[in-house]
């Protein structure tokens, strides 16, 4: 199946990417509405343009749109499957978190607005499957793995504990979807994605002194490393975590991480996993036919719209732009 035809768009495409000089401009606007002006000048604006639709819709709405158009010309639609598929996971644990709070007597506890539309599965179709506990359909193995969610939190009433059995499942899912896509790049991708998860689970565990013991159902199978490997950093050190995984591709970013401030705030060490993501992908750019350029495209628009949230709330929120500016990430 030839990607030609594919990457030479993708390669169109990324001519509308937003650069370092529009976040710049963006940074520096002085009110929330000349911020919005700027964003009305990109190809945002027909979004913002659309009745009273505000940037964070907007945002989604030129994701969603692109999803779409790429599924006009990807020749395996699996490639966008798993690039939304943790938005489907995000959405059943709303939808999960809700009810617990309903059948728990609060009669406000739906937020389905916290529901993002990028998922694979429709947030309507979805939301009435587990409001009616008709689970069969769904795909993922998320209709075993729902019962599963509500016995936990009945016998446990611990809402992590359920999202943590979530993740489990969506990343056996993302590996088992790259799989069978039969592309090595998208594999080791997704290798790497669960490897920045539990890092970030153990950086976050250990500031928190956790017990070592008690560590291993925080992490997920899948990686490079396994998950045993990831609990027993806890037992050690930070600064000689890099050296303990020297026989990874992530042992280098932490190194780098010792290298600068390993006690820095859980969002600079989010970008630099985010940017190690990308990065990992990017050895795509040299041929012409990699189906893995799909995958490196969507994440560099994924990144443009978390960028886009941050600079924008920070405008309009009066915050402190200079930390802004440091959680800014992969700007071109």
């Amino acid at each position: 199946m030839s990607y030609v035809y594919t990457v030479a768009r993708l390669r169109g495409m990324e001519n509308h990417i937003l650069d370092a000089a529009f976040f710049a401009r963006l940074m520096d606007s002085p009110t929330a509405d000349e911020a919005m002006k700027a964003l009305g000048e990109t190809s945002y604006a027909q979004w913002l343009s659309a009745g009273e639709m505000g940037f964070d819709k907007a945002i989604d709405a030129e994701i969603l749109a692109t999803c779409r158009e790429l599924g006009q010309f990807v020749p395996d639609p699996e490639l966008l499957v798993l690039f939304r598929m943790p938005y489907d996971f995000h959405n059943v644990k709303v939808l999960l978190k809700s009810l617990f709070k309903v059948r728990g007597g609060d009669p406000d506890g739906r937020r389905h607005d916290l529901l993002s539309p990028l998922g694979n599965l429709s947030t309507e179709e979805l939301t009435e499957a587990i409001e009616t506990e008709e689970y069969g359909g769904l795909p993922y193995k998320l209709g075993d793995v729902i019962p599963q969610c509500w016995a936990l939190w009945d016998q446990t009433k611990n809402a992590q504990a359920v999202e943590l059995l979530l993740d489990h499942c969506l990343f056996a899912a993302m590996l088992d979807v790259a799989e069978k896509l039969g592309v090595p790049d998208i594999v080791m991708w997704v290798r790497h994605k669960i490897d920045a998860e539990n890092l970030k689970s153990a950086i976050r565990l250990a500031r928190m002194n956790y017990d070592p013991a008690r560590g291993l159902p925080f992490f997920h199978e899948g990686g490079t490393f396994r998950a045993a490997d990831a609990a027993h950093l806890l037992a050690e050190p930070q600064e000689t975590w890099g050296k303990l995984l020297s026989h990874t591709d992530i042992g280098a970013l932490l190194n780098a991480l010792a290298d600068t401030d390993m006690q820095a705030a859980l969002s600079d060490v989010s970008k630099l996993l985010d940017e190690y993501l990308i990065h990992t992908l990017e050895g795509a750019r040299y041929s012409i036919d990699a189906p893995a350029n799909v995958l490196l495209y969507l994440l560099i628009k994924e990144a443009e719209a978390r960028n886009l949230r941050i600079a924008l709330v920070c405008v309009a929120g009066g915050l402190n732009r200079e930390f802004a500016r440091r959680l800014l990430s992969h700007v071109r």
